[in-house]
C-alpha cells in the first residue's frame, strides 16, 4: 500500500477478490471456498488510494460456479455495468448482495472498503 500511495495518480483503486493459488494437490477447503488472509491494510492507505476487498478479517471468499466469478467480482462487475456512479454507491449496493449470496453457500462474507464509504463523497467516480 505504501508503493501504491507513492504513485503519481489522482486515484488508485485496488479490488481484491483473491484466491489461494497453490502448485496443485488436494485441498481441505470446501468446494468453491477460496482461502483469504486478512486484507484490510494494517497501515493507513494514502488519501488517494481505496481498497475494496472481498472479505473482512480472515473470512473466506466464496466463488460461484454458476456466475463464473468470485461473488465480489460478480457484483462489482454488475455494479459497473448497471451504471453505479462511484465506488461508495457501488459498495453500498453490492455489500448486502455479496453477504446474501455467500450465506446461501454457507459462508460468512462481508466485503470491506477502506476508507469508509462516507469518506469517499465525490471521489472514485465510475462514470461521469
Amino acid at each position: 500500500y505504501d508503493r501504491l500511495g507513492k504513485l503519481k495518480a489522482a486515484e488508485v483503486l485496488v479490488v481484491l477478490d483473491a484466491c489461494f493459488s497453490g502448485t496443485g494437490g488436494r485441498s481441505v477447503i470446501a468446494k468453491g471456498a477460496r482461502p483469504l488472509v486478512t486484507l484490510v491494510p494494517a497501515a493507513p492507505v494514502a488519501p488517494h488510494v481505496a481498497v475494496l476487498a472481498a472479505t473482512e478479517g480472515a473470512q473466506n471468499s466464496a466463488s460461484s460456479p454458476e456466475k463464473g466469478h468470485g461473488v465480489l467480482t460478480y457484483y462489482w462487475l454488475k455494479a459497473i455495468q448497471d451504471g453505479k456512479k462511484d465506488l461508495a454507491e457501488a459498495y453500498r449496493w453490492l455489500k448486502p448482495l455479496v453477504e446474501d449470496d455467500a450465506k446461501s453457500m454457507n459462508f460468512d462474507q462481508t466485503p470491506s472498503l477502506v476508507p469508509h464509504p462516507d469518506r469517499l463523497k465525490g471521489r472514485f467516480l465510475l462514470r461521469k
